[in-house]
């Protein structure tokens, strides 16, 4: 009977492993599509679940820098337009995050998971807020999460197993108007 040697995967090979299963590549509308049917889905306990990690990824987004570009504040609160120009700003933005995510998941700790998720509101929102006729969708799952705010401390305890801070507290009220109005 011949000798079969299993071939051994490297680290890097393993983390693509764990990007690829976790993070499937899709396209925008694909994207924002699957998180509002999610959110339409949720009942109310599990949206403020949703919008406590999507309020957690902000503050990591704001307090971490892991991603190069700046967060999207000024077209989020509707203080800049949103011509060409900021529509690819956004899209790349959203890419940005995309990958972030995936790093987010491979390091597999409570705290990355529970970021990982909050970034899915993110990524659905900045692919509405960039991609022509798809901004209802978006405004949509804002509408939705919005209806669950009272909950998000609760939300906040159950995904990230213990007591948000007083900065963390202070993302709770964050809300993107250009979601809501």
């Amino acid at each position: 009977m011949p000798v079969v040697i299993k071939e051994s995967k490297s680290l890097w090979q393993l983390l693509l492993d764990v990007f690829t299963k976790r993070v499937e590549p899709k396209a925008p509308e694909q994207r924002v599509q699957e998180h509002l049917a999610a959110v339409r889905a949720a009942p109310q306990p599990e949206r403020a679940g949703i919008l406590a990690v999507t309020l957690f990824a902000k503050k990591t987004l704001d307090t971490t820098r892991q991603v190069d570009i700046p967060f999207p504040d000024a077209y989020l609160s509707g203080e800049q337009p949103i011509d060409a120009a900021a529509q690819a700003e956004l899209a790349a933005y959203a890419d940005a995050l995309v990958e972030f995510q995936a790093a987010l998941f491979a390091n597999d700790t409570t705290v990355s998971i529970a970021a990982a998720r909050g970034m899915t509101t993110w990524i659905a929102s900045l692919y509405s807020a960039a991609t022509p006729g798809l901004l209802p969708q978006g405004q949509e799952i804002w509408q939705n999460l919005v209806t669950a705010s009272d909950g998000v401390e609760d939300g906040y305890t159950f995904f990230l197993r213990r007591q948000p801070s007083d900065v963390e507290r202070s993302y709770f009220s964050y809300r993107p108007t250009l979601f809501l109005g």
